[in-house]
Formats: C-alpha cells, sequence, structure tokens
C-alpha cells in the first residue's frame, strides 16, 4: 500500500466518521459476511437526520501516533508524519450538511477496501476493512471512535504489508469539532 493509498483509506475512514453519528442494526443485510457499500449506505440512511451533521465551521486535527515499519528510511516515516500531521479548517455549508454523507461514502473508492465490520451505536463506530491496492500488498484497517453531529473523535490503526517495505503499523487519530457559524 503506498502512501496515497494509505491516505484514500484514512479518508474513507475519516467519511465514516462523519457519518456515524447514529444508526445500528445487521449492516450485512443480505447475510453473506460481506458489507457492500451499498449495505453501508443503507445502514447510513436508516438513521435519517440523526446523521446529518450540523453546518458550521470545523476544525479538523489527524495526528500520527505510532509508526512502525521496519526497514524503512527514516526520511520516509518524517515525511509520512509531516503529510498525516495537520491541522485545517471548513465551511460546511446548510446545503452539504442536508445532503447526508451518501456521496461521501462513495467518493474515492476504486473496490480496493473490502469492510468486514461497520457498527454504529449509540455514538460509537467500530469498523474492519481490508484493503489490497493495485500497488501490492494488503492492510487491515481498524477505526474505533465517538461520533455526534458536532464532534467525531476516532482512533485508525493499520496493519499489514507497505510494499516494498514490508510488515507496518500505522495509528492515528482523527478529531473533527463544529467551533463556530461559517465565515460570512
Amino acid at each position: 500500500m503506498t502512501i496515497k493509498t494509505f491516505a484514500g483509506a484514512f479518508a474513507l475512514s475519516s467519511a465514516l466518521a462523519l457519518a456515524a453519528c447514529g444508526g445500528g442494526g445487521p449492516t450485512d443485510a443480505d447475510g453473506d459476511g460481506e458489507i457492500t457499500m451499498d449495505e453501508m449506505r443503507a445502514e447510513v440512511a436508516s438513521a435519517g437526520s440523526a446523521l446529518r451533521p450540523e453546518a458550521g465551521k470545523y476544525a479538523v486535527t489527524m495526528t500520527m501516533v505510532n509508526v512502525d515499519i521496519p526497514g524503512a528510511p527514516p526520511e520516509m516515516v518524517d515525511a509520512m508524519g509531516s503529510m498525516m500531521n495537520t491541522s485545517t479548517e471548513f465551511c460546511l455549508s446548510e446545503e452539504d450538511a442536508s445532503k447526508g454523507f451518501e456521496e461521501a461514502l462513495s467518493e474515492g473508492q476504486d473496490d480496493s477496501c473490502t469492510i468486514e465490520r461497520f457498527d454504529l451505536d449509540g455514538g460509537k463506530i467500530d469498523m474492519a476493512m481490508t484493503c489490497t491496492p493495485q500497488e501490492g500488498g494488503t492492510m487491515q484497517v481498524a477505526m474505533t471512535g465517538d461520533v455526534s453531529p458536532t464532534r467525531t473523535a476516532i482512533n485508525v490503526v493499520t496493519k499489514g504489508n507497505l510494499p516494498p517495505m514490508g510488515e507496518a503499523n500505522i495509528e492515528m487519530n482523527m478529531v473533527q469539532e463544529r467551533i463556530g457559524d461559517c465565515d460570512s
């Protein structure tokens, strides 16, 4: 998995965390042991307006907690930290907030990840997926955290093979919090 693919998996996790403000129930609706994007979208949609964040200005902080890639050059680890340790702000308009999360859940998906677990319950999210990108390698991504219409705090743990470096263990935290109204 390249840094770009890792970032894509983290972006999906972030979108899922945004979507996970409520819900619950069996995500694997057809009982085949695989959770499709359609099944996940259906679970998100079943929660209705409880899943929609409040419009407003948000601060997002992503923090690299741990990077363990035996044999990786220190400059690669430093580059990952620089790329992933970020703080940004954005405005979520009323229009965007009213759309829900179906579009966000689909953006950038290339079928390289299989969702194995997706539970939304009582302001908690617990998700696991396996990604096998075209570049090679296999990564397991687990995401847990707390969510509400104004705040999301999640922990993402990624373990697996990062070609050409070998085994990798990467842990990140993301906090997204409404900090006020959008600037005019």
